[in-house]
């Protein structure tokens, strides 16, 4: 038999003396024995530290635990947490130097282990002093009766027994509503000398923010916040070991079961933290993978969640099968690629090949179809911003769709592209995912194919949320990944969205870029909006004086009149001379018979 907990720098006769507890029966209609109280006592007054024993029905000691004089560490009951009834297993344990009276992390421990009882022993130099009892109520769900004070010699305990078997017998006939209850989520941050600080804040706080928004987005209900203020990020834990255990007890306080880091945990730290808290551990990035995986609709997006999914899962499938088996399933486990994580490696190796070479047909489609774009020569814009700015509602708005919008993050992860009519010509508008602080590179890397729109198209519309406090760090962040993404360089529209929320309207946006205040809700700025895209359409075309000999003629001319505005026609002895408007990248197809150019606007058209 082992004993759990914090046993460093205790004795080998004292570890000894632990085990022996083991030896000790508790006889089935009594819930402590006078031995039993009376060893933890003497040990938790030599060793000045917490002595937690388990046992179950038959009264067998099943695990012993050992805590430190200040904070109680309850372990978890493996394999016993089923929410239709009691575990079967009672606790006793001991308040070095205190009360016996139950806190609230005991109460709370008692309901998270669903366990038959809990017993604290008040412990005052070697001898105990009260023992309190927790036991979960027979009448009200997630209530707890208290008894006590008792003493150690007590044998009657007939009331309490029956009040476990009418508490078990509740649990029992409830009928239960699998999977309808959201899980309580635990938020951890962590806060460095490096942490940027934007308009006052520290990003961190700023992070932590989102971090509630996502969690949210994903189900979870948010129940506790912590940032770790250190001097840089421990490679085991990532907040340290100290701070781990004390959430530890935040969990058991909470009855949280899931603790969502607003970093990227390594592989070997997930499991580190996840052994010592004992609950569902999991990122940011599985956060939004879980929330990708929940919105993926086209055939597209599903693969390239998948195809994330399993990238992200490939260094963490260690004990990750281990994992998903004691804790279920739920944010973080959940999509397509769920049912493969407890694979072995070469198959899901496979399956990548398998996605990537799927993800590769579907870029060659998506080439094809730009291809004819450039044939036909219609204008392409990218609408790009950060998550829940407002993309998919100013799509709507301008070309009179029905594109899926909801106030959440990431409602859009399908590209999707609308004609809109500028009156003398027509543009396509194509609607792209979110950027968020912090996009996991998984997601970059499997969505290329999709954020390829906005490399691609001939301008940029980034949308930012107006009356977002950090709507200025939202278009640096927006800036950051599309240079990343090699579409930096792209003429740039600002479209501040949302000013029907504001009562000043006067945004003094801090670029030197065009900028546009318009409301996806009421259409307010949407002539203005058009006349930039007119605008900026206008300078990326130019008008060139081309001369094409008789020889060369034919297929050349017919190109022209497909891919451009003929102005005028002229011949001389040898040559057509054609005063053509062109976009500036079209025309690198004619360079060797450009023998002019002029800005657009300056030939006359031809009556």
């Amino acid at each position: 038999m082992e004993i759990g907990g914090n046993i460093q720098g205790l004795k080998k006769s004292i570890i000894q003396s632990l085990k022996d507890l083991y030896d000790i029966e508790i006889p089935q209609n009594m819930l402590w024995t006078e031995e039993l109280i009376a060893s933890l006592s003497r040990l938790t007054s030599v060793i000045n530290r917490e002595i937690a024993v388990y046992f179950n029905r038959k009264g067998h000691i099943t695990n012993i635990s050992v805590g430190d004089s200040a904070t109680v560490s309850l372990d978890l009951v493996e394999g016993k947490r089923d929410p239709s009834r009691l575990s079967g297993i009672r606790l006793i344990h001991t308040h070095p130097g205190a009360s016996g009276r139950l806190s609230d992390v005991d109460l709370s421990s008692l309901k998270l282990l669903r366990l038959d009882m809990i017993a604290a022993v008040g412990v005052h130099g070697n001898s105990p002093s009260d023992i309190y009892v927790g036991i979960p109520s027979a009448e009200e769900t997630e209530t707890v009766d208290v008894f006590g004070p008792f003493n150690p010699e007590r044998t009657d305990f007939e009331e309490m027994l029956e009040h476990i078997s009418a508490a078990d017998r509740v649990l029992r006939n409830k009928i239960e509503t699998t999977g309808s209850e959201r899980e309580k989520a635990v938020l951890v941050g962590v806060r460095t000398y490096e942490t940027r600080t934007i308009s006052g804040i520290s990003e961190a706080d700023i992070s932590m923010e989102e971090l509630d928004e996502l969690a949210g987005t994903a189900g979870a209900e948010v129940v506790a916040k912590i940032i770790q203020s250190r001097e840089g990020r421990d490679s085991a834990y990532l907040v340290g070991k100290g701070k781990i255990s004390e959430i530890r007890l935040l969990v058991q306080a909470e009855g949280a079961d899931l603790v969502i880091f607003d970093e990227e945990l390594s592989p070997s730290q997930q499991r580190n933290i996840e052994e010592m808290l004992g609950v569902k551990v999991i990122d940011r990035t599985g956060l939004i993978l879980d929330i990708f995986a929940q919105r993926a609709r086209s055939r597209e997006g599903k693969i390239q969640v998948e195809l994330a999914q399993l990238e992200y899962m490939l260094p963490r499938l260690v004990g990750q099968g281990v994992v998903l088996s004691r804790l279920g399933g739920g944010i973080g486990t959940r999509g397509p690629g769920e049912t493969k994580l407890e694979t072995d490696r070469r198959h899901i190796k496979r399956k990548i090949t398998y996605l990537r070479e799927q993800l590769g047909e579907i870029k060659k489609q998506r080439g094809i179809l730009r291809t004819e774009r450039l044939k036909n020569r219609v204008p392409t814009v990218s609408l790009v911003g950060y998550t829940n700015a407002g993309k998919s509602s100013l799509l709507n708005a301008l070309c009179d769709s029905d594109v899926y919008t909801e106030d959440k993050l990431f409602a859009t992860l399908d590209t999707t592209t609308r004609r809109l009519d500028l009156g003398e010509s027509q543009i396509l508008l194509t609607d792209t995912v979110g950027f968020i602080r912090k996009l996991p590179h998984h997601l970059t890397d499997a969505f290329k194919s999709t954020l390829e729109e906005a490399v691609f198209s001939d301008a940029i519309i980034i949308v930012a949320d107006a009356s977002d406090p950090l709507v200025e760090d939202h278009i640096r962040i927006v800036d950051g990944i599309l240079a990343e993404l090699g579409a930096s360089e792209k003429p740039t529209i600002i479209a501040y969205n949302k000013i029907d929320k504001l009562g000043d309207r006067n945004i003094a946006p801090k670029t030197e870029r065009t900028a546009v205040e318009v409301s996806a809700l009421t259409h307010e700025g949407f002539d203005t909006l058009k006349n930039c895209l007119k605008s900026m359409l206008y300078q990326m075309k130019a008008q060139y004086r081309i001369k094409i000999p008789f020889n060369k003629g034919g297929n050349l001319i017919s190109w022209l009149y497909d891919n451009g505005k003929v102005l005028n026609v002229e011949y001389d002895e040898a040559v057509t001379i054609m005063d053509v408007e062109l976009y500036k990248d079209t025309a690198e197809q004619v360079l060797d018979y450009i023998v002019e150019v002029r800005s657009a606007g300056s030939f006359q058209t031809e009556e």
